[in-house]
């Protein structure tokens, strides 16, 4: 008679590989494609950059499949390579951005 030792907990390792790929899965299936932005939000958005005054806004941007939200000020607008850097460090690409508030 042989004794089990480890061969009893080898199903429970497998675990692991499962979850990870399980969670892969659904990552990959809440991905949503990058939503076009009409004229009337694209001019609305331009109008808020322009006449920015220091105030915290929200911002809603696309990235990696997923449209984020961020609170923050805006540290600096990089007009040259089309990019808002905020007072969190967070770097928001002008190309990227689908809503302002």
């Amino acid at each position: 008679m042989s004794d089990r030792g480890m061969k009893k907990w080898a199903p429970y390792k497998t675990l692991e590989d499962q979850w990870s790929t399980l969670d892969r899965l659904y990552k990959s299936e809440e991905k949503v494609e990058k939503p076009l932005i009409s004229n009337e939000v694209a001019e609305e958005i331009n109008e808020k950059l322009v006449n920015y005054q220091g105030q915290e806004l929200e911002f809603y941007y696309y990235k990696n499949g997923r449209i984020l939200k961020e609170k923050s000020t805006i540290k600096k607008i990089d007009a040259f390579n089309r990019k808002l850097i905020l007072d969190n460090t967070c770097i928001i690409y002008l190309k990227d951005l689908v809503g302002l508030k």
